[in-house]
Parts: structure tokens; sequence; C-alpha cells
């Protein structure tokens, strides 16, 4: 579906709204970008935010980036407050996030804007605004691109159109998109829960392993780097063709599943594609991330690729490395230790179990995979609804008045 464009959408509102450049709203005090050295990681330091924890309009934040209390003392201008909003900067431009208490005392990284306002609705609105189609395609038109990062400046986002509808119209809506939100968080602890306890089962099972053979990755699959280019935004396309994946894709989640891709190869593109139920696997500097695929992809750069022999091979490798995922970043190489090493990786061992072992754990987490996957689909299904009830909004149509869903 083709976005219509953010100036289009916001000609006609209904009476008694306004529009305002983000960077000239009244109750906006700071709009300003955190620390760009902020040194190694540092176990008990100070919290940093970073474009991965922003996940569909929420901080998600698992294993987080921690900083010294020095590097932090030295850039208390982005010193986090509750209430804050913060806005990816670098790669997913444009998605937002609230600072909650968790998070309130933390610092943030370059890859993030920090929008501070005087007013905790206003934040409350800003946050849905920025997490809508229109505010994406409108930051997507306006990056500045190089080889190795897209990135969204802050002079241009001081520029976006903000629709301010009256306080009581506001309010009501933040409110039903709450409700909105509340269930799409059930949903996350769903899935989250249900990974989790594959995880357990497989440490349970993974309990005997001294009595099993050693085997190399290289040895149990077929093991491949990614060499698909990344899709300049003029040659991509909107799901026609094959979806691409970047790390990024893959290190953004701290569950074993791709988001939505955010790139198409054009139908025409030439690449090689792993087949459905491949492993994906990334890394950054605080451990390895691999995924099961649901859908044909293209691998980039900067990811290695696994094709078990059987789904119960498929699952116990998935959770053998999510088991070993600090340990495997000794595989990397590269300028900071970005890229995975196919030939440190496939000389990696572990031990191999009985294949009565690797179909009985598949048969217990192929049960609580699908059941995250359902929470997950769920959850796109909310994150439509979301958009259709913003457009509503717009048009001053009542929030309680039933919503139509394609078929």
């Amino acid at each position: 579906m083709t976005v219509e464009s953010l100036e289009e959408r916001l000609r006609p509102l209904p009476d008694g709204w306004a529009v305002g450049q983000l960077g000239r709203l009244p109750s906006v005090t700071v709009i300003g970008y955190g620390i760009t050295r902020p040194g190694d990681h540092v176990d008990n330091g100070v919290g940093m935010i970073r474009a991965a924890d922003v996940q569909d309009g929420h901080l998600s934040i698992h294993e987080p980036r921690r900083i010294s209390f020095s590097t932090h003392a030295a850039n208390a201008r982005s010193e986090l407050r509750t209430g804050d909003l913060v806005v990816v900067l670098v790669g997913r431009v444009g998605e937002a996030a609230v600072v909650t208490s968790v998070h309130g005392g933390w610092n943030a990284s370059r890859t993030v804007a920090i929008v501070r306002t005087a007013d905790p609705d206003e934040a409350a609105w800003l946050r849905l605004w920025l997490g809508s189609p229109y505010v994406r395609d409108w930051c997507e038109r306006r990056v500045i691109s190089s080889t190795l990062q897209r990135t969204l400046s802050l002079a241009t986002l001081r520029e976006l159109p903000v629709p301010l509808p009256p306080a009581r119209q506001r309010a009501s809506f933040v409110h039903t998109m709450g409700v909105v939100e509340a269930k799409s968080t059930v949903n996350n602890h769903i899935a989250e829960c249900s990974v989790a306890l594959s995880d357990a089962r497989f440490a349970v099972e993974a309990h005997a392993h001294s009595a099993w053979p050693e085997q190399s990755f290289g040895a149990l699959v077929d093991l491949r780097s990614g060499s698909t280019p990344r899709p300049r935004p003029d040659e991509s396309s909107t799901e026609v063709g094959t979806a691409f994946v970047a790390p990024a894709d893959i290190l953004r989640s701290h569950l074993p599943y791709l988001y939505p891709a955010p790139s198409w190869l054009s139908a025409s593109g030439e690449a090689r594609v792993c087949p459905p139920r491949s492993l994906l696997v990334a890394t950054r500097d605080d451990g390895v991330r691999a995924v099961l695929n649901e859908m044909p992809v293209a691998p980039g750069r900067g990811i290695l690729t696994l094709q078990p022999e059987t789904p119960s091979d498929a699952y116990w490798l998935l959770h053998e490395i999510r088991s070993r995922s600090t340990e495997l970043t000794s595989t990397a190489q590269g300028a900071g230790g970005r890229e995975l090493s196919r030939r440190a990786f496939g000389a990696t061992t572990l031990r191999w179990p009985p294949s009565e072992v690797r179909d009985r754990f598949a048969q217990v987490a192929n049960g609580l995979h699908l059941r995250a996957l359902a929470a997950r689909r769920e959850n796109e299904i909310l994150r439509d609804l979301r958009g259709r009830l913003l457009d509503r909004f717009l048009d001053g149509t009542s929030a309680t008045e039933p919503v139509r869903h394609p078929r």
C-alpha cells in the first residue's frame, strides 16, 4: 500500500486543529542528540539507549549497553528524564518512544535524538504521531545516506510538521491508543515467555552433553556468508520481489524472528535467496543473534546463513547459538568486530546430541515458537489497527465508531 505523503495528509484537518513544526512547538524545550563516543561497555555502568532499543513505539532493552560513570558525567546534556521522547536518527529513522521511570537517569547514544517537552500529554501525542507511516515516509525521504548508515539530521527533525488537535480530543485519542497498545504489550510478554521457556527446556536437555560427540558448526550445516548489497531507495519495491535482510534486522530483536523486512529487492533483481527456516546469524559487541526466517530472504553482507538438514536440527542449533551468544563474538572479524568470520564460526565446536534428543526438544520448542509467532502476528494486526485509528482521528471521526478491516 502506498503511503499518502505527510503534506497531503495534513491539508484536510478538522476544525480547531493547527499544524506546527516540531522545533517551534512552545512546549518543546530540548531537541538534541546523545553521546558520540561512549567508549567500551562497562558492567554495572550507566545504561545508554541506542536506536536498536526503540522498537514499535516502546523501549525494549533486554541487554543494555552501559557506559562508565565518568563518560556519563561528561555528557550530562544528554542525560534522560522520565517523559523525554527518544527518536531514531540512524537506520529506522523517525521511530520514537517515551522514556519511562525505568530508564530515567540513563544516557543516550548519538543514534537517537532527545526531545523534551514541558507537557507530558503532548509527549504522548508526539510519540503516536512519530510512530505513524506518514512520519516514517517523511523521514525516509530526507535521510542522508552513506555506505555505512542512513542518518536523519537534527535540523531536519526540527522541521517535522506536527498536527495539533484540541487538548480534550487529543487526550481521548491517546487513551484509546493506550488500550490497543496494552494488548500489544501482553502479546509481547507472551512471545518473550514462550521463547524463554524454550531456552529453559534447551538448558535441561543440554545438561547431559558431556557424553555427546563434538562436532563443528561447519560439519553440521551448509554455512555461507551473505553477499546481497543493500538496495538503494530507488531500486527497492514495496513488498514485491524478495525481502532483503541486513544485520540490523537481526540484531534489533532479542527474539529469534525477523521483523518485517524494511527493504524489498525488485522482482528483476538477482540475489542468493535463503529458503524459509534457515538460520540467519549476525553479531555486535554484546553478543551474537540468530533468527529463523519465515519467508524466502536475501541476506546482506555481514550475515552468516546456516542451512540445517532437519527442523529438529534447526531448533537445536538456534538455541545452541542463543545459549552461547557472548562466547561466539570471538568468531567476529573486521572493524569493530561487526562481521562474523565464516571460517572461524564454522570451526567452532559444540556437543551434538543423538537424534532422539533433538527430536524430543523440537517437539516442545515447535509448540512454544508457534505460540510466540501467533502473538507477534496479532500485534501486526494491532499495528494496522493503530494506523487506521490515527487516520480516523485525523479525519475527525470518533474512535468509538466501528473500524472496517480489509479481508
